[in-house]
């Protein structure tokens, strides 16, 4: 039977690899990319690798909420269900800039995009006997500064972690405020060598390393290992650090008020409801 893989930021790092990790697992993968060199790279090798699995690139700025519609619109109508979807894209800024929604732009692509892939792809998912969602994200430290997201006051690693925290309260409580069977899992690889880490100095490279940093090929098999191995009644609102099970913190697990407010910043920003979109 033909599995079928949706994954952003596929054109580098853990999401390249995991999309190769899963073509040689005979998965269909559909890479989402803003550059499109590189997308066609990465098709040319999935392609090389698993030259049955009918996989395509699109091109889209998770940033723009206007190119974020159309792109939904389109692979909707396109496709009729999907087995798993790969929230991997993301970005480190060395200082917080605003996106063309005019919000914080690592928010806008770690989170914002999430919450509408999430919501407007779960009837695609829910079709599928897998139906799972990862969010690959780093540690879950602190609150979301919503006061400041359309004027960032923070510094770059506050940006960084405000994502993994929206990320994090979205996978645990997923079921529970959309009843939707689809699993969604928080997935931790702590610290990988990716362009990231490259760019920094020698320093953090050198702390990173000191630290137990891998390389994006292994992420990405271990996170393939587990989508194809792990039953989705395992995944759901699971936590993964490093490839091992965690619980979630209680700041997430209890953190009722803080999803409240998460909620209803998503729905003001995108116009999208959770509830009303699942009817």
């Amino acid at each position: 039977m033909e599995k079928t893989a949706l994954i952003t930021g596929a054109t580098d790092g853990i999401g390249k690899a995991t999309a190769i990790a899963l073509a040689k697992k005979d998965y269909t993968i559909h890479v989402l990319g803003i550059d499109k060199k590189r997308g066609e790279e990465t098709l040319s090798t999935l392609n090389e690798l698993n030259p049955n699995g009918k996989h395509k690139l699109f091109i889209t700025d998770l940033s723009d909420l206007k190119q974020i519609d159309t792109f939904i619109h389109e692979y909707t109508q396109q496709y009729q269900s999907l087995d798993v979807l790969l929230l991997n894209a993301g970005i480190f800024q060395n200082k917080p800039t605003l996106s063309k929604s005019g919000i914080d732009l690592a928010f806008a692509i770690g989170y914002v995009s999430r919450y509408i892939f999430s919501v407007k792809l779960n009837p695609l998912l829910a079709k599928s006997r897998i139906g799972k969602v990862i969010h690959v994200n780093g540690s879950v430290v602190g609150e979301i500064k919503f006061n400041q997201l359309t004027n960032p006051k923070y510094n770059s690693m506050t940006s960084v972690w405000q994502n993994s925290v929206g990320s994090a309260l979205l996978a645990y409580h997923w079921q529970s405020i959309s009843s939707s069977k689809v699993a969604h899992m928080h997935w931790n690889p702590s610290i990988v060598n990716t362009q990231t880490v490259k760019s920094q100095s020698s320093i953090v490279r050198f702390l990173s390393k000191l630290a137990g940093m891998i390389e994006p090929e292994k992420a990405g098999q271990m996170l393939a290992d587990n989508i194809d191995q792990t039953p989705r009644s395992e995944s759901t609102g699971a936590f993964y650090v490093k490839g091992k099970k965690k619980k979630a913190k209680k700041s997430i697990a209890n953190g009722t008020a803080r999803l409240k407010e998460l909620l209803q910043f998503s729905k003001k920003f995108t116009g999208i409801d959770i509830k009303e979109s699942m009817n």
